[in-house]
């Protein structure tokens, strides 16, 4: 009795497993292939379904032959259900019936398709009703059957958000039947673009089961591991939103129904409202989630190619066509709540500002990358040819955030970005002020002072090269306000005293940090002072005196100064002392703070 028990309780071996090769058979890796695989429920299901559409359109559009077709597919989909309660019940095809349950999932949704011409004529309130409670409750209770028969135990967590997807399939095209809910063209036209947008919102309910990872969903009562399942079905689920939203506009949009009739034959009308900007929301949506199984599964090469990835969606709103419906509804777009390229960057901000407090990898560049697109695309932009100026908050944010993190992290490298974008952000920001004339010379200065500062403050590699950089660009901007063309205006007085104030400041840092490239750069302004002001005061004495006196008198003071330099070094006065050199004191410089 024990040994027949426990025979009884023993699992069924899963069949799927491929058949062994025959020595005689010349392709058995094909055949195997095909076994393993079983491909005829497919094909099966498509010609089915390709049987009632084709049945259908040789009918005349009537709530009777839509009750027909639509009969006609809930068989079919009972059959399907059927075996694949039977096969893995009694045989444990797993592997078939994974396909039959993908197929099942179309066929739930072929159903309601199958409906929508007849709403796009009918004006039957209680017809339509009907027909789309028949549709949804038939395709609720088939799948909560398949689940019971088979024992798959599906979390509600995932449970909840597919049945909802399948009332929305339902209740779109009686939503949007014109004879039902008759509405004005414009508000026809915005319903249609809310349905990917609600179908987006539904998959991101999917959310707090895909944080439970594994073990939410882990006694599935199936072979398949998490996240393949329920993952699959979803994946196909958003595959057919997207489809079934071009399918929408061109049912029910403003050009009427599907089929046109010209003089040259029957023709499909493909002038719609829809664009593949329609799809952003739904694909937002499903990088949320494969963001989150990244996350619930330590897969750092499934978040760095999400992070790499969502850029792509930039371009589903940048794809366009010229037929004169779709560009009149981008244009209302537009003008209303932003254009879809806006809108995207927008909306992708966001997601990496959010994979950014959780440190995902990638995440800052994209943010960075985002808000600085930002700087030439705006509300109203929806292509190259509509760029606007750029912008200076862009770069101003940007530049802030890096210098948080580099402070944060006390690294030079990212706040010397950060002090880069400022200045460039504050390039763009004074042609909107009176300092427009001065614009060069200020964002010249913000970024050396910027750059030395942080080269003194921080301790690190980087540091010493910005140390090194600052004290290069010391005498160019000694130079350049001398011989700026904006510096012109600026009063001799105010120049010297700032060229002075530079010197000052070189023999202050080379003192302190001993460092000598801050020597050099006092000494290369020296001699670019000296040089100034003795031409200053050249001019101004060749004014009230003649030229040659004030020649004589300038080679004589010239010749002053050699005979002292000689004097000096004789005296061993500007020879080096013994000690050790300025440049080994370079490291010996105070810490940040």
């Amino acid at each position: 009795m024990s040994t027949s028990a426990n025979t009884s309780d023993a699992p069924l071996p899963d069949h799927s497993a491929p058949a062994p090769a025959s020595a005689s058979n010349p392709n058995p890796s094909f055949l195997r292939y095909i076994y393993n695989h079983n491909p005829f429920y497919v094909i099966s299901a498509f010609l089915m379904i390709y049987a009632v559409r084709s049945g259908y359109g040789t009918l005349e559009i009537g709530s009777i032959n839509t009750w027909l077709m639509m009969g006609v597919l809930a068989a079919y989909t009972l059959v399907l259900a059927g075996i694949v309660v039977l096969i893995v019940r009694k045989g444990k095809v797993w592997e078939d019936a994974r396909s039959i349950f993908v197929i099942l999932l179309l066929l739930f949704l072929a159903v309601s398709v199958s409906a929508d011409d007849l709403f796009n004529t009918t004006s039957s309130y209680s017809a339509g009703t009907a027909l789309l409670a028949g549709g949804f409750l038939f395709s609720a209770i088939v799948s909560e059957l398949v689940f019971l028969g088979t024992r798959i135990r599906l979390a509600w967590g995932y449970r909840l958000p597919y049945h909802l997807m399948l009332a929305l399939f339902y209740v779109a095209p009686w939503w949007y039947a014109p004879e039902i809910h008759p509405r004005d063209s414009a508000i026809l036209e915005w319903s249609l673009l809310a349905f990917p947008v609600i179908s987006a919102v539904l998959f991101l309910c999917l959310i707090p089961a895909v944080r439970g990872g594994a073990a939410y969903n882990s006694a599935n009562g199936t072979p398949w591991p998490w996240p393949w399942f329920p993952g699959i079905g979803f994946g196909v689920i958003a595959a057919v939103v997207a489809f079934r939203s071009y399918a929408l506009c061109m049912t029910f949009g403003p050009t009427g129904p599907i089929w046109r009739y010209e003089l040259s034959g029957k023709s499909i009308n493909f002038d719609t409202i829809w664009a593949p900007y329609f799809l952003v929301p739904l694909g937002l949506a499903c990088l949320m989630l494969l963001k989150e199984v990244g996350v619930a599964t330590g897969s750092k090469r499934l978040l760095r190619g999400i992070m790499i990835a969502a850029p792509a969606l930039l371009l589903l709103s940048l794809l366009q066509s010229h037929g004169m419906v779709q560009r009149r509804f981008l244009f209302a777009v537009t003008e209303t709540i932003g254009s879809p390229l806006w809108l995207t960057a927008c909306a992708l901000i966001g997601f990496y500002a959010l994979a950014w407090t959780r440190r995902l990898p990638f995440a800052g560049l994209g943010l960075t990358a985002l808000v600085l697109l930002l700087s030439i695309v705006g509300p109203e932009t929806i292509d190259s040819r509509s760029l606007t100026a750029p912008q200076p908050w862009p770069f101003g944010v940007v530049g802030l955030v890096l210098v948080m993190r580099g402070l944060m992290q006390r690294s030079s490298l990212w706040c010397s970005m950060g002090a880069l974008a400022g200045a460039i952000g504050l390039w763009y920001f004074l042609p909107m002020t009176p300092l427009f004339a001065y614009r060069n010379l200020l964002s010249y200065h913000s970024l050396w002072l910027a750059w030395l500062a942080i080269g003194l403050a921080f301790r690190d590699e980087f540091a010493r090269v910005l140390r090194a950089v600052a004290a290069i660009l010391i005498p160019f901007a000694a130079m350049a306000a001398f011989n700026a063309a904006t510096a012109a205006d600026i009063p001799m007085s105010w120049r010297i005293s700032y060229v002075g104030g530079m010197a000052t400041l070189s023999l202050i840092i080379a003192r302190f940090w001993r460092d000598w490239w801050y020597l050099a750069a006092f000494s290369v302004i020296s001699l670019f002072g000296a040089y100034g002001g003795a031409a200053w005061m050249f001019h101004a004495a060749s004014a009230s005196l003649s030229r040659p006196a004030v020649m004589a008198f300038s080679w004589s003071i010239a010749a002053l100064i050699i005979g002292f330099l000689i004097s000096a070094h004789k005296a061993n006065w500007l020879r080096p002392r013994s000690g050790r050199p300025l440049t080994d004191e370079i490291d010996m410089q105070p810490p940040l703070g």
